[in-house]
């Protein structure tokens, strides 16, 4: 097992990649106050112990012309969760998918569409995997943040 403990420097590097994982090396380096060659060895190192998994991008679907965004909670059998979990993925118009440690409303299924036939649409799909919606809602906003409570990891 890698030792995935957190220093200041590390946990500064996150944060910032977090606002805009676009950031350069550069200006992470003059921000934590190290060097540019510190912030290439800590990235690969926080790369290498699955800490940082992946760089994504924040996407308006409203602007992109996706005015439907909706979610779904489902039940699945626990033994068949965590396929039908990855299955959902494979969904067109599905954008995000959680399996959560519940016997009753253990998924969560977030999409995007135009109209409301897509949502029908991916009902449908979801319930072909073997999945009962229990509920579903249209989503008006969502808001994120880096996370900087590093702290909550103190021995």
């Amino acid at each position: 097992m890698v030792d995935s403990s957190l220093d200041d420097v590390d946990k500064h590097i996150l944060h910032l990649l977090q606002e805009n994982a676009r950031n350069n090396v550069t200006d992470i380096a003059n921000e934590v106050g190290v060097s540019g060659n510190t912030v290439r060895n800590r990235i690969e190192r926080l790369e290498e112990q699955g800490i940082i998994n992946g760089y994504s991008v924040d996407i308006n679907y409203r602007e992109a012309g996706l005015d439907l965004h909706f979610a779904f909670t489902c039940t699945a059998p626990v033994s068949q969760r965590e396929k039908m979990t990855r299955d959902a993925l494979g969904i067109p118009g599905v954008i995000e998918v959680r399996e959560f440690m519940t016997g009753q409303e253990n998924i969560y299924i977030e999409g995007v569409g135009t109209n409301t036939e897509d949502i029908t649409r991916v009902a449908h799909e979801v319930d072909e995997l073997g999945a009962e919606i229990n509920v579903e809602k249209l989503i008006r906003n969502d808001f994120n943040k880096p996370f900087s409570q590093f702290d909550l990891l103190s021995d």
